[in-house]
């Protein structure tokens, strides 16, 4: 009886350790990443429009650099920034939710900058235009 209740102890404890690490493990960001491919925001918005399916088994949670001229920056409800690109016309766009921390882009509207992120999906709309969603990203270069 009292091995059995030194095992549950000992089970126990290292659950405890293992849920510890876990909950404390820092967030995955593409800071820091090299990333898995470099393209314009035209081209990811038109390999996603071709073929979603496939295109999201290619780059779902990589890191990805895209290039494309500033629509805005602006925070969310939680204080993230936001960066959007134009991708091929103001109605689709790819959406870069940049991490804790990262400076967000200062230049205006029309500016070329290219982002670095983690490929978070598609959604498609017809009506009101698709957008490609990165997140934990990062500013890589700004440039006129």
């Amino acid at each position: 009886m009292k091995k059995i209740l030194l095992l549950l102890l000992l089970a126990f404890l290292v659950a405890v350790g293992i849920g510890f690490y876990l909950w404390n493990k820092p967030h995955r960001t593409a800071e820091d990443e090299k990333p898995f491919a470099t393209l314009t925001a035209s081209e990811l918005l038109l390999e996603f429009a071709n073929n979603e399916a496939a295109t999201t088994e290619k780059y779902r949670d990589k890191v990805i650099q895209i290039s494309g001229e500033l629509i805005k920056s602006s925070s969310d409800a939680s204080g993230n920034v936001q960066v959007v690109l134009e991708a091929g016309d103001e109605m689709n766009t790819v959406s870069v939710t940049l991490m804790n921390g990262a400076s967000a882009p200062t230049e205006t509207p029309g500016t070329m900058i290219e982002v670095k992120g983690i490929c978070n999906g598609f959604l498609p709309d017809e009506l009101l235009g698709s957008e490609v969603l990165l997140n934990q990203g990062v500013v890589v270069t700004h440039t006129k």
